[in-house]
């Protein structure tokens, strides 16, 4: 999915950000609460956020990720008074932040950045709405296969012997993203290397069935363009 700033002219973005004020985050720091007042709408000017959702003692749900350009605190600004997701800096952050009464009036009187804001929410839920189906509706195999499938759009690099993925991929980040074990996540990774689906040196994966994924979680009836975590 376009990151939110990336679909804003120079004007524009320049005019956004000028209403907005500058936060540095520390990794592993918590940028607001679930049930706490949703005062504002970020922006990222470097860096990594993850919104989840806490399930119980040592569970958590990740519903989505956002890195530099993009914005979150959307889920909140535009839908109530609270915000229903935690976010949590993944490494060190730059932010913007802007408040909701600057923010409904610059939507307002702008429909050409109402527009851009119009279409990047929507394309948000319909990728979150994906991902909560892969999760739910598939079991564990099809969780964790989901995953994979979002780390090949974003990292991923075609080779004669798969997709190979560039960035690391810790399973215990992949146990957060769905909500379930990371001994569950394992079992699943064991069990395709044993089959030769996957491979991997060391957190580097290469996938060399990818069909194998998308046919467990059904992708051919599936209209979501923007599968990413």
């Amino acid at each position: 999915m376009e990151p939110l700033l990336n679909r804003l002219d120079t004007y524009d973005y320049d005019m956004l950000l000028a209403h907005s004020r500058k936060l540095e985050i520390k990794k592993g720091n918590i940028i607001y609460k679930e049930g706490s007042p949703s005062n504002y709408l970020y922006f990222i000017l470097k860096g990594q956020v993850r919104i989840y959702k806490d399930l119980g003692p040592g569970k958590e749900i990740t519903i989505f990720t956002r890195n530099k350009n993009d914005g979150f605190g959307e889920i909140g600004i535009f839908s109530g008074e609270k915000y229903s997701n935690t976010a949590e800096a993944t490494q060190k952050t730059i932010l913007y932040y802007i408040t909701k009464n600057e923010i409904e009036s610059i939507l307002g009187q702008n429909g050409k950045i109402g527009l851009q804001f119009t279409r990047w929410v929507a394309e948000s839920l319909e990728s979150s709405k994906a991902k909560m189906r892969d999760y739910i509706a598939f079991g564990s195999e099809g969780a964790v296969a989901s995953v994979f499938i979002r780390y090949s759009n974003m990292y991923g690099v075609v080779t004669k012997e798969g997709i190979r993925i560039t960035e690391p991929i810790m399973l215990k980040e992949v146990s957060k993203q769905i909500g379930i074990s990371r001994e569950t996540v394992s079992r699943v990774v064991n069990k395709w290397k044993e089959q030769d689906i996957v491979a991997n040196d060391n957190k580097f994966f290469l996938l060399k069935n990818i069909n194998y994924f998308k046919k467990i979680l059904v992708c051919e009836k599936c209209g979501v363009e923007n599968c990413m975590l």
